[in-house]
């Protein structure tokens, strides 16, 4: 308040403004010492003068008849505090009063509460946000919990486990927001936590009753949202519903795709009014502007859409989707990878709401190519082929699509029946496929299903079968998003004992890939590779190649990656009887691939190995010491996770040591890595190459390690890098 004599608290209806505001003017209140006046606009329609309620409240009205100059007659040159409630619906009268106000009136501030901003010049927005819901790990209750608890506490003074693990869940499903927090804690004089979350699929109608005494927009979340929705132009609430259909976040390019098409709107400013109205809510992005809904304001938005409005919207969705993932296809074997990685975790709600929609319609066809369409992207490189076996697995209930999608999803159907050990399946499925590429007459189908026999077979045959796949794709990969068969082999080689030759290969391969930008497709052959080292007990190897993968995912900042190689090197940490390491670094991945771990929810025929390595670990440590080993590891940050699996002690470990690999003096774990290598002697050319970076990187690595420690030569960095290595030591 001592920036600004205008703070307009915005925020969705049910947040908790008023309350916020009440209680911000009463812990201000000293400040102002000629008065602090309450008004609450809710009864004022958009017919009615805010002015006329204005001066009622305060008792200002003037023998003149001006409404407005009584108002600021009143509060002349005294130093007070006005605070203007709900202004959503009389927000421009609001905005012509305040700013007569702040000019004649130099002492008086004022605090508004709104669904809407007020736009003038001197205002300061502040976003009244919703309460924090609880994490993934479960401590001490969040805000939005510990509000459920205070509302229920007459009929559930000592939640148990369970019904205090339901409570989490409610909170969560209901976005943190405290009205309709306080509705559902209502309910549970009547039903347990568990029964209220499982109506919370009708929230609109299970979240009502509200305290009698509350405003009629509050006494029902409904009532809450109609008040909003009202509020809204014609097109803002056509744009409301038709964007109710994507039960994730959304970005511009998708509301231009789903309400442009010679629509009488700009999509820009149409986003910035339902901002504005708080309706939309900017969701958190490194990437681009993503925004969302408030999910009762989205099942508001489908409950007043008309069936035919449904049908369209989730229609546009749909192609959006078929358009968005054809997109990633062209442009995945290039640098955005890791913009593309983030966008299908972002968006994969809204995907699995499309697939959920063709089949729903009984069109199998669109549900394959849904399915199919860059699927190493969107659910084999997030750990989902679990998933993507469920759904795939719904669309063949509808029978199976005469497409190549079709023959595509039979394929990759096949090869997650014989991860699996369904090895019947496995081949029924590979030889439905392989007959309806042939019916289809399509080489790439036809590609992809020999690829998956060579791999199925794994025999000296296989090689053959591979190159023959690679020739119906043109002699090099079609489709990285869909099928990668040189990278398929290069591991074949190396499998099958031609050491040299997937040597070659792999480098080559690794080469083109940095040049073309790509990072995935390479990180996965180096991971491939060091796990086939691993088996075959080559563990230097396996570490040198698993090393080489986590710096190429460092580059893509995806997280189920990083602990894919995190998860391979224990299991090559294992190999070389580092047992403490391998339990610690099997503590990194905690939690980020299941139960079965990270490895085999890329690949399912990868299941048992984290199973493996936890048994032998165990056993060498014994529970007590692989207990305090993992929960070293799970308690690292990410950033102190990568430089552990890429060689660093942990600070204060067995050994005493503290590698430069380690974030220190204020270096990224990257410029440490670097640093490090430089105390080795390594010039940026090695680094690149020991790094798989570019040189250009990793002389910008080198550049930035010296600006921020202030140093001008390398001789001064490997100095530094050595003298911090000796005094950790």
């Amino acid at each position: 308040m001592g920036e600004t004599r205008l703070l307009t608290l915005l925020g969705p209806g049910g947040v908790g403004k008023t309350r916020f505001a009440i209680r911000l003017a009463q812990s201000v209140r000293r400040l102002y010492p000629d008065g602090l006046w309450f008004i609450d606009l809710s009864g004022v329609s958009t017919s009615g003068s805010v002015v006329d309620e204005v001066n009622r409240i305060i008792g200002a009205q003037g023998a003149s008849g001006d409404g407005t100059e009584s108002i600021a007659q009143f509060f002349g040159n005294g130093i007070g505090l006005l605070v203007l409630d709900n202004c959503e619906q009389v927000a421009r009268q609001c905005a012509e009063l305040v700013g007569k106000i702040l000019v004649e009136c130099p002492g008086i501030s004022v605090i508004a509460t709104s669904r809407a901003v007020l736009r003038i010049a001197p205002e300061r927005i502040f976003e009244v946000e919703p309460l924090e819901v609880p994490g993934s790990k479960r401590g001490a209750p969040s805000p939005a919990m510990s509000l459920f608890l205070d509302r229920s506490a007459a009929v559930l003074p000592e939640p148990s486990p369970a019904e205090m693990d339901a409570i989490a869940e409610i909170c969560i499903r209901l976005d943190g927001m405290p009205l309709a927090i306080e509705l559902a804690a209502a309910r549970v004089r009547v039903i347990s936590p568990a029964q209220i979350l499982e109506r919370l699929a009708e929230p609109l109608s299970l979240l009502a009753g509200g305290v009698r005494d509350a405003p009629d927009r509050q006494q029902t979340i409904r009532a809450a949202i109609t008040w909003s929705y009202d509020l809204c132009t014609e097109v803002e609430r056509d744009a409301l519903r038709r964007m109710s259909v994507f039960t994730g976040s959304w970005d511009l390019e998708a509301v231009e795709w789903m309400c442009g098409s010679g629509r009488d709107c700009d999509t820009l400013d149409l986003v910035q009014s339902l901002l504005d109205k708080s309706i939309l809510s900017r969701r958190p992005s490194s990437h681009v502007a993503y925004f969302g809904m408030l999910d009762t304001v989205r099942r508001f938005g489908i409950e007043q859409s008309t069936p035919e409005e449904l049908h369209e919207a989730r229609s546009r969705m749909r192609d959006w989707y078929f358009a968005r993932l054809t997109r990633l296809e062209a442009d995945w074997f290039a640098p955005n990878q890791a913009y593309w990685l983030a966008t299908t975790r972002t968006e994969l709600p809204n995907i699995r709401s499309a697939i959920g929609f063709c089949i729903a319609a009984g069109d199998a066809p669109a549900a394959a190519r849904l399915l199919i369409t860059g699927w190493r992207v969107v659910w084999q490189a997030s750990g989902r082929m679990d998933e993507l076996y469920r759904w795939s697995l719904g669309v063949l209930d509808l029978g199976i699509p005469q497409t190549p999608e079709g023959a595509q999803l039979l394929t990759v159907l096949a090869m997650s029946a014989f991860g699996r050990g369904e090895v019947e399946a496995g081949v029924s499925r590979l030889a439905l496929a392989e007959e309806l590429a042939e019916r289809v007459d399509d080489d790439f189908s036809r590609a992809m299903v020999a690829g998956a026999r060579a791999h199925i077979e794994h025999s000296p045959r296989s090689m053959g079968i591979l190159l023959e796949a690679l020739r119906l794709e043109g002699g090099t990969n079609a489709n990285p998003a869909r099928s990668n068969l040189e990278e398929a082999i290069a591991i074949a080689e190396f499998g099958l004992g031609d050491e040299s030759a997937a040597a070659k290969r792999r480098e080559a391969l690794v080469a083109r890939s940095i040049r073309a930008g790509d990072s995935f497709e390479a990180a996965i052959m180096l991971t491939n590779s060091g796990t086939i080292a691993t088996t075959r007990g080559d563990f230097d190897s396996a570490v040198r190649l698993l090393r080489q993968a986590l710096s190429l995912n460092q580059n893509l900042e995806d997280p189920f990656a990083i602990a894919m190689s995190e998860e391979t090197l224990a299991g090559a940490a294992a190999g070389q009887r580092d047992f403490v390491r391998a339990a610690t670094l099997l503590g990194i991945t905690d939690g980020v691939g299941g139960s079965a771990g990270v490895l085999a929810s890329y690949a399912p025929n990868t299941r048992g190995i984290r199973s493996a390595i936890v048994e032998s670990t165990s056993s060498s440590l014994g529970e007590q010491a692989y207990a305090a080993a993992f929960a070293r590891g799970a308690a690292l940050t990410p950033a102190e996770g990568i430089a552990y699996a890429l060689g660093a002690q942990l600070p204060g470990g067995a050994t005493g040591r503290r590698s430069s690999s380690v974030p220190v003096g204020g270096l990224s774990a990257r410029e440490s890595q670097v640093a490090a290598l430089v105390g080795q002697g390594l010039t940026d050319r090695q680094i690149a190459e020991r790094l798989v970076i570019s040189r250009r990187t990793a002389e910008g690595h080198v550049a930035n390690s010296l600006t921020k420690l202030g140093f001008t030569s390398r001789t001064q960095l490997a100095a530094w890098s050595a003298r911090s290595e000796a005094t950790s030591g």
